[in-house]
């Protein structure tokens, strides 16, 4: 799919044929932990004449996840983590290996393919496993072990192959989960809403010091309250937001792709000018832990650097860029100098059209201009795209209200070509409980290229077929508190043959 899969991150797997006789007779817990089904399991400790060996308490307590699926190939990531909370995690500074599964099956009767890595201690024990060799546009099962402990099964897919006949594929693209602000009630209602790929656009964590009262009081150990600067403190932020079981829910339920915003490293940063060598550090601590703490095929960063966007493409029905928007802006967004760099800029403009597919959907972490003002940035790409007649369907995250919009070749002019619909999706979290300011919301929607704005918390679900596209705003009612319900806002259409949003 992608031309570029990454270098391998898994550089210390080792893949064999399926042994599952072999598994068994390793692991005591495999009956315990299957029977807890998707996302769960039970610790072999809790398991009859069970133990938890060299580990403390339970390792896997963060999860299972995967990430930017292939035709033939997905991401399967975990970490060891007895003691989350705890810097180093609980863990000794030393390797465990790791041995993972994929099956048909929940129950891990039908295997398909199974091998063994190493959790390093510089990688706080995560790991990244690319599993190659799956067939395509299927789901299948996976989990993994270290000495006597298996961990939660996830479910995952891979892509439907390059120009392969797709009738419908179901995205869901969420961003800003602010932990202390809210519960995470959103992951919960994704993972039970039948989603092929789910688009995390950035901030993942929040690197603020908590002022906030953690939610209902919870106990939250003083080292992890602190504002996020070293790799430790970054780390452990990561660690308290993987401990939600509804975020685990979701991650055990399909695939993601992710980018980042800012707040993986620090509140509106630009590139790495705004505060020299100590803002680059703090770049890099910041990155390595999203990398450790993410299911994504991106190779790890180097110092401060490191490439995350991507493409890739589901059949002949979707193409898939997902792009930077942090890493490589100036601190005062030159006119010259693009937002996305100039290098990245030119990498999504030249690839438009890298796959013959009915849609073209961009996946960004901040929208590259204002909703009423000039951004030089967005006026080159919505004229690519326009002078290539592709109508781009841009997903964006970053604002905290869902704002539903056609995408206009120059903003604000109202008069101007509709180029294609940029659907800003709201937070899973931040700025608390809806519906929003009323103020707000109609200032939005004076601009006649603006078509909805809600103020909830919630995500969009999104159905591409091949003749039209249809996507739901689904809304929390509060985060404040747990256990909130969840209803359908609003429905929106984009049909295959004309740009634009219509309100069904």
């Amino acid at each position: 799919m992608s031309k570029d899969p990454s270098a391998d991150p898994a550089a210390h797997e080792v893949n064999h044929e399926p042994s599952r006789r072999s598994f068994l007779i390793l692991s005591g817990a495999v009956a315990a932990a299957t029977a807890g089904g998707i996302g769960r399991a039970t610790p072999a400790s809790a398991a009859p004449g069970g133990g938890v060996g060299n580990f403390s308490s339970y390792p896997f307590s963060l999860g299972v996840a995967s990430g930017d699926p292939l035709p033939d190939s997905v991401i399967l990531w975990t970490r060891l983590a007895p003691q989350p909370l705890a810097i180093g995690s609980g863990m000794p500074d030393r390797k465990f290996p790791i041995h993972w599964q994929v099956a048909n099956d929940e129950a891990f009767t039908q295997i398909v393919t199974e091998g063994e890595t190493f959790a390093l201690p510089e990688d706080n024990h995560s790991v990244h496993v690319d599993v190659r060799g799956l067939r395509p546009d299927r789901w299948y099962f996976y989990r993994f072990r270290c000495g006597s402990e298996l961990s939660p099964v996830g479910r995952t897919r891979t892509l439907p192959a390059p120009g392969a006949s797709v009738s419908a594929f179901t995205i869901c693209h969420m961003s800003c989960q602010r932990w202390e602000i809210g519960y995470f009630t959103a992951y919960r209602y994704m993972a039970q809403d039948g989603i092929d790929l789910g688009l995390h656009l950035g901030d993942y964590i929040y690197e603020y010091a908590f002022t906030d009262t953690p939610r209902a009081g919870a106990a939250v150990p003083d080292a992890v309250l602190d504002t996020c600067n070293s790799l430790d403190q970054y780390r452990l932020r990561y660690s308290l937001y993987k401990t939600d079981p509804d975020l685990q829910a979701a991650h055990a339920a399909f695939p993601w792709a992710v980018v980042r915003d800012d707040h993986e490293v620090v509140n509106d940063y630009a590139g790495g000018v705004d505060h020299g060598a100590k803002q680059l550090a703090r770049r890099a601590a910041g990155y390595k832990a999203w990398w450790e703490n993410i299911p994504t095929r991106c190779a790890p960063p180097v110092g401060p650097d490191q490439t995350i966007y991507r493409r890739f493409a589901v059949g002949n029905l979707a193409q898939f860029d997902m792009l930077d928007s942090r890493q490589y802006r100036t601190s005062d967004n030159d006119p010259v100098v693009s937002k996305l760099g100039n290098e990245q800029e030119a990498w999504l403009l030249n690839g438009i059209t890298s796959y013959d597919t009915t849609w073209n959907l961009v996946a960004v972490g901040q929208q590259l201009g204002g909703v009423a003002t000039e951004s030089p940035t967005r006026d080159r790409i919505y004229r690519a795209y326009h002078d290539r007649d592709v109508s781009p369907v841009i997903l964006v995250g970053d604002l905290h209200w869902t704002l539903v919009s056609d995408a206009l070749l120059a903003i604000p002019d109202p008069t101007s070509p509709i180029v294609g619909t940029q659907f800003i999706g709201t937070s899973i979290t931040s700025t608390g409980d809806g519906p929003g300011d009323q103020a707000t919301k109609d200032g939005w929607l004076k601009h006649p290229w603006v078509k909805y704005a809600d103020g909830y918390r919630g995500y969009l679900r999104t159905l591409i077929t091949p003749t039209g596209l249809y996507s739901t705003q689904r809304d929390i009612q509060f985060v404040t508190r747990p256990d909130a319900p969840v209803w359908d806002a609003q429905k929106f259409y984009i049909d295959a043959g004309k740009a634009g949003v219509q309100l069904a």
